[in-house]
């Protein structure tokens, strides 16, 4: 092991140069998000001013400042992920790949003191195998930081659990990129959900299909089938206008640039004024699982903005619900539909079968969103003014039907032609 001394002209210098290639440079990020939600993805990045670069395979690229990573995690909705871009190059051989990726300002970007895991992809490249990129870039990582005279982080091969500094490595036809993921723990785990029902939909989706639905947090939220609260926690969030990260941390935080003067500075200007009301409401027939939605709402601290009850969807009215806030004939009325599936095939289709039937019965005047596996045919779900929306949820395909009003125009929607 290399001896490593530390002195106080060595930490000054280090402040010099973040100050000079971190803060006053322009960086690229790339926020990561389903097919079917970067068009969401890409307006609330313009919503905030940050400048979009352009929509890549697996996301949204854009620029702008350090802090503006730092605001994206804390404010993007419909993003899974969001990573920094800290080298491209062009590199053929290994040797010249090492060089480059040497050259790199490491001990600008990533703590010592967090360990990292490095995952690298190669198409049509000379270095063809991935184990030799990986290894190849902590190479460069540790020679880098003995060159500047600080240990290196340790590297991970293994899944462990806690916090880890993630670096990607793509090599595409000898085109090099490296990138630092900024958010550690995915944007979906928004530090809320306690407790989960069967198969609970990811929180980055939820937002995303409530946005799709044109919820805004002006008018009436039904979750019926609440399960473990995700839709009706959201939709409370959006209504309140709390940003989906504010109660978690980023692995951003471990980085040697990161001030928190600074990020408690960004977040009191992101404050907004608290909600007095959220006219979200939320049932579920099974008391466990909607104790379990309380429990959570309670954790995102909106409980109160929420009106729970134990209720069979089959036993709700829109007219019932609505009634329930005070707020005028005029308000839109929004409804979310996600229902346990995926046991028989013939069990869902009459399920949906049912579901449709309600909806056309109860809830007729209603802006909807359903949920529903692509193996399902669906029928007596109309679709006059809406449209399909094809996304991946827990690793398989499913649709979100998203419908302006149900009316008694029945189509099948299996097999769907164009699906987003």
């Amino acid at each position: 092991m290399r001896p490593v001394v530390y002195c106080k002209n060595m930490e000054k210098n280090l402040e010099r140069k973040i100050k000079r290639f971190v803060y006053a440079t322009t960086h690229r990020f790339f926020a990561v998000v389903q097919p079917a939600f970067q068009e969401v993805c890409r307006k609330e990045l313009e919503a905030e001013n940050i400048q979009v670069s352009g929509e890549v395979e697996g996301g949204i690229e854009f620029e702008g400042k350090l802090e503006e990573g730092w605001k994206a995690n804390l404010l993007l909705r419909s993003a899974s992920r969001v990573y920094c871009r800290v080298g491209k190059f062009r590199a053929g051989a290994r040797e010249e790949f090492y060089r480059k990726a040497r050259n790199i300002p490491w001990e600008l970007w990533i703590s010592p003191h967090l360990p990292l895991r490095i995952e690298a992809v190669a198409r049509s490249s000379r270095i063809h195998h991935e184990g030799v990129l990986r290894d190849t870039v902590y190479e460069a990582i540790t020679d880098r930081f003995f060159q500047e005279g600080m240990s290196p982080p340790p590297c991970l091969n293994e899944e462990e659990e806690g916090d880890v500094q993630r670096v990607l490595v793509r090599s595409n036809n000898a085109q090099c990129e490296i990138s630092l993921d900024m958010s550690g723990k995915g944007l979906h785990r928004r530090g809320y959900r306690k407790e989960t029902g069967e198969a609970p939909i990811r929180e980055d989706l939820a937002a995303a299909l409530l946005i799709l639905l044109g919820w805004k947090g002006k008018g009436v939220l039904c979750d019926p089938m609440t399960g473990s609260g995700t839709f009706s926690i959201e939709g409370a969030l959006i209504a309140c206008q709390i940003p989906p990260g504010w109660n978690r941390t980023f692995v951003f935080q471990y980085w040697p640039s990161f001030r928190e003067a600074r990020w408690n500075y960004l977040k009191r200007s992101l404050e907004k004024e608290p909600c007095k009301t959220a006219c979200c409401f939320a049932s579920d027939m099974d008391g466990k699982i909607l104790s379990s939605a309380r429990r959570n709402a309670a954790s995102a601290g909106i409980e109160e903005k929420i009106c729970f009850e134990q209720r069979d969807f089959f036993s709700l009215n829109g007219k019932e619900v609505f009634d329930r806030f005070s707020v005028g004939e005029e308000t839109e009325k929004y409804l979310v539909l996600n229902p346990p599936y995926g046991k028989r095939l013939e069990r869902d289709r009459q399920q949906y079968v049912r579901i449709g039937k309600h909806l056309q019965k109860a809830f007729s005047d209603w802006k909807t969103l359903v949920i529903a596996p692509a193996q399902v045919p669906l029928s007596e779900i109309s679709k006059p003014t809406g449209r399909i929306v094809g996304f991946r949820h827990g690793g398989e395909k499913v649709y979100a039907i998203i419908s302006q009003a149900v009316r008694k125009k029945y189509i099948d929607i299996m097999p769907i032609p164009g699906v987003e």
